[in-house]
């Protein structure tokens, strides 16, 4: 990320946003990888300030929960392709970690820029609802898969869907535009800041979309580089 001068760099920061399928099992090696060779000036992730903290402090007792409530359940259902989609989503974010790691190394930083208040909204209602017996059984009784052939699939849907292949369910709701919006100007002002950097998060934010407009639509002034996770930086 290197080779602009620093007028035109002043103008148009270089900026990379990677999306990425939440949970990926191998996404913290492959994130890894992207990030040695893009070599950033800094990082961002789509996680908040507040669930950064909020995960660090609770991730141990989310654990202990998790696995009391599995094993209350027949032992051929505790591999669940749900119950696996749960435990992705309650660890603490691999884009955090590989970034956190990134940083350690390269003395680069990185930075947490969602929305605290969607955090603050659903992050209190793991334990009481999310990780109770009950609802691990409820989510057993969806259909059931291979973990990485579900990744695998929705790397495929996103990549056919940034393609043209549109997927209505991909485009983010109407209330969420405020959200996109605020990503955006947040990652542009650190790009103004930074000139060199690396934007994580999910993919669905790297549509362009005529529906409603995404973190992609609102960057689009600033020429940003779209990469999927799975994709080669070139």
């Amino acid at each position: 990320m290197t080779n602009r001068n620093d007028n035109f760099r002043a103008r148009y920061p270089e900026i990379i946003l990677v999306g990425v399928v939440h949970g990926d099992p191998e996404g913290y090696d492959k994130l890894h990888r992207l990030l040695e060779r893009a070599r950033p000036r800094l990082i961002s992730v789509e996680l908040s300030q507040y669930s950064r903290n909020y995960r660090r402090r609770r991730q141990a007792q989310w654990q202990r929960q998790f696995k009391s409530s599995s094993r209350l359940l027949p032992p051929e259902l505790r591999q669940h392709l749900a119950l696996q989609k749960l435990a992705a989503q309650i660890a603490f974010p691999f884009e955090a970690r590989a970034a956190e790691a990134y940083a350690k190394k390269h003395g680069a930083p990185w930075r947490a820029i969602d929305l605290n208040s969607i955090s603050r909204e659903h992050l209190p209602h793991y334990e009481t609802e999310l990780l109770t017996p009950d609802n691990l059984r409820q989510l057993t009784s969806t259909p059931d898969g291979d973990w990485r052939d579900y990744i695998s699939q929705e790397y495929c849907r996103a990549r056919r869907t940034l393609q043209g292949s549109r997927s209505e369910s991909a485009i983010p709701a109407p209330q969420s535009t405020l959200r996109e919006k605020v990503l955006a100007h947040r990652v542009a002002r650190l790009a103004r800041e930074w000139l060199e950097i690396v934007h994580v998060g999910g993919w669905e934010h790297l549509l362009r979309s005529q529906e409603r407009q995404t973190m992609a639509d609102f960057l689009a002034p600033w020429r940003p580089e779209l990469l999927l996770l799975d994709d080669e930086l070139e």
